[in-house]
């Protein structure tokens, strides 16, 4: 399946790496895994400042919808690693 552009587009500014706007779907897995602490972080932050989210439960819906969002640029793994790593920062608020 190809990298929805814009998917890839939202993972570079996520990760602080706009050469990822360009970058293989390998270069951009590794990069996902090597910074893999960055993208929680940053989806969390992005839950954080949504006007949608007030409750854990909203939060962890936007999280959610934006893994998947993300879906075409990570594989089965990193997606699910992905929204535990970012459930987990949620359940702590």
């Amino acid at each position: 399946m190809a990298i929805d552009p814009e998917a890839q587009a939202q993972l570079a500014r996520l990760l602080a790496d706009e050469s990822l706007r360009v970058a293989s779907s390998d270069a951009l897995s590794a990069a996902i895994d090597a910074h893999f602490d960055v993208l929680i972080a940053g989806i969390v932050a992005e839950a954080a400042a949504s006007d949608d989210v007030f409750d854990r439960d909203s939060g962890l819906e936007f999280a959610r919808k934006r893994v998947e969002y993300l879906r075409s640029a990570m594989n089965d793994e990193q997606q699910a690693r992905l929204l535990e790593g970012v459930r987990g920062k949620i359940e702590a608020w």
